[in-house]
Order: C-alpha cells, then sequence, then structure tokens
C-alpha cells in the first residue's frame, strides 16, 4: 500500500512524535508583499458545504464554535485545478510537532542559497525530523538556520507560509527544553500553524513550487514513508489504493495535528487536521475517513446541471 511511498525514501529507526515543547510567546517582523501561489482564500462551495455538513453529524460542532477543532483539504485530482475547504483553517494552533515541515523547508532553502552545504547527514536527520518525528534531528535542523531564518523563510514573498493577519507556519524554539525562542506574536505559540498555510504548504510541493522542482521533489521523498500509523494514517491503511506521498503530525498532551498529501488511486489531495482535545487522536482518524469519502465521491468535480451543455 505504501510501496511507491517506500521508493521515495529510504527506512530509518523509530523515534518518538511527541513534542517536549510546550506553547510560548511571540515576536515577529512585518511580512513583504505575497507573490506565493495557491492563496487557497476561495472556497468551494459544493465541497465547503459536504465538509461542513459532515462535521455537523459527526458531533463536532461544539470544538469548531470553540476554535477546538480546525481543518483544511484540498482536492488536486484535477490537472490544474483546485478545489478548496476549510473550517476554522485561519486559527492560529498550537501544533506540536507538525511545524517541523517549516525547518525542512528553511534547511532545503539555505542550501539553495549557498548558505548551507547538503551533505547526505542531512537526508538522514532531516528524514527522521520528518518520519520518526525526532525532536532530537528538529533541533539540529532548527540551530542549523536559527530561528530567526525559520521565521524569514515563512514570511518569504515566494512561500507566505506565515502572515501577520492569520499567522501561519511557526517554529519559535528548538524540539527540547530550554533555549533561546522567538515566539509567535499572534498566540505566543513557540510551534503553531493554521491549516490553510499547512494546507498551502503540501499544494505547493506538490506543485514543484518550493524552492525549485528539483528540491520539491527531495523533500516529497524526505517526508515518506510514514512510520506512526496513528491519526490519518491508522484511519486509511486498510483503504486499498492509499499512498501518504508526504506527511507530518504532532502530538503534545491534548494538542493534535495531522498534515499530509494523499493519494487514493486517481485522486490526490491534501488533508492538514489541528485539534486541542483529548480525543483529538480518534478525532484526526474520523476527519481523515470522512474527508476521503469526500474526495472519491467527487461531488464537487461535477459541473452543475445548468451549466451542462445540451445537445438538441
Amino acid at each position: 500500500m505504501f510501496g511507491l511511498a517506500v521508493i521515495l525514501a529510504t527506512t530509518l529507526p523509530l523515534a518518538a512524535d511527541v513534542s517536549d515543547a510546550a506553547p510560548e510567546k511571540g515576536g515577529a517582523d512585518a511580512t513583504p508583499h505575497c507573490t506565493a501561489p495557491f492563496k487557497l482564500e476561495k472556497k468551494n462551495k459544493t465541497l465547503q458545504a459536504n465538509l461542513e455538513r459532515r462535521v455537523e453529524a459527526a458531533g463536532w460542532t461544539k470544538h469548531i464554535n470553540k476554535k477546538l477543532l480546525a481543518m483544511s483539504v484540498v482536492d488536486l485530482t484535477r490537472h490544474g485545478k483546485r478545489y478548496y475547504a476549510g473550517i476554522n483553517d485561519n486559527e492560529m494552533m498550537y501544533s506540536a510537532s507538525m511545524p517541523k515541515i517549516a525547518i525542512l523547508l528553511t534547511v532545503v532553502d539555505a542550501v539553495e542559497s549557498g548558505t548551507l552545504e547538503w551533505t547526505h547527514d542531512f537526508d538522514t536527520r532531516l528524514q527522521e525530523m520528518i518520519v520518526s518525528s525526532s525532536n532530537e534531528d528538529a533541533s539540529w535542523g532548527a540551530d542549523l538556520v536559527g530561528l530567526m531564518a525559520i521565521e524569514k523563510t515563512m514570511r518569504d514573498p515566494r512561500y507566505c507560509l506565515y502572515d501577520d493577519q492569520y499567522g501561519g507556519l511557526w517554529v519559535g524554539r528548538a524540539y527540547r527544553s530550554g533555549g533561546a525562542t522567538n515566539r509567535d506574536p499572534k498566540r505566543d505559540l513557540s510551534h503553531g500553524a493554521t491549516a490553510r498555510q499547512a494546507a498551502r504548504f503540501y499544494t505547493m510541493l506538490d506543485s514543484g513550487l518550493l524552492v525549485s522542482k528539483h528540491w520539491s521533489f527531495r523533500m516529497l521523498g524526505l517526508m515518506s514513508p510514514p512510520k506512526h500509523f496513528h491519526k490519518f494514517v491508522g484511519a486509511l491503511s486498510d483503504r486499498q489504493g492509499v499512498v501518504f506521498m508526504a506527511r507530518k503530525s504532532g502530538t503534545w498532551r491534548t494538542y493534535h495535528a495531522d498534515s499530509a498529501l494523499i493519494q487514493h488511486f486517481g485522486s490526490r489531495y491534501v488533508l492538514v487536521g489541528i485539534a486541542e482535545l483529548k480525543d483529538g487522536e480518534q478525532v484526526m482518524r474520523e476527519l481523515a475517513k470522512m474527508v476521503d469519502d469526500l474526495i472519491m465521491q467527487g461531488a464537487h468535480r461535477k459541473a452543475p446541471k445548468s451549466s451542462r451543455h445540451v445537445r438538441r
């Protein structure tokens, strides 16, 4: 089932998918004018309505109203088209290990610019950071580039993965106790994200627009195959034809997050979920199943009857 992802990445030892860092406070500079693609600001009416209906049926309305649950979905099945839906998708939330993808992008960007030189050690440690969620390797990566460089890369107009209005991907402390901090100015978080910006990361990655086509492909290889069979992976692992092309989850106490680029037979989509709930693990599993069903049904990809050409 994960065969294609295995081709893209080597097998490495298992490590804990748990951040030892609690939410903290922050500060930052203004974001330059954004030139990045795929803003994901316009929601597809059909996909949005169907997602909201499923969420309500699952009994999650109280979580949504209290802003304890956020999600984003991007259907990439049709070439050149993106169908987007999200709930609380611009809410900045503590996301544990999920923002390690920001460290990955910053390291790769530094290599491309000539600030760092890539070695085999980078392949090993960065993949451990993502697929095994190694806190040691994440801290190594954060120390390598520095917290301010991570912020600068997230705010870079080429990516716009963090903005002053809503927030976005943020790493404001290494994944260990103590040390320097650069806390998020929106929610005072050490490791945070909005579901929309995390979804944009995967959407740009899939299109080869993170750093370059070459590095986007390399990053895909470093983000698979998944080694923690919980949340999205646990929910979909028994569904035939599902391949996790890239995935990063996060867990700390009652904070649960997951994000992935998923291929299911001929369908391809991005899913991001963030929750501050005791049963967040189960909620992430249910979210993955309901979204996979919506994508496979594809009602949002069907043209309205009124716009179909009728032959006379």
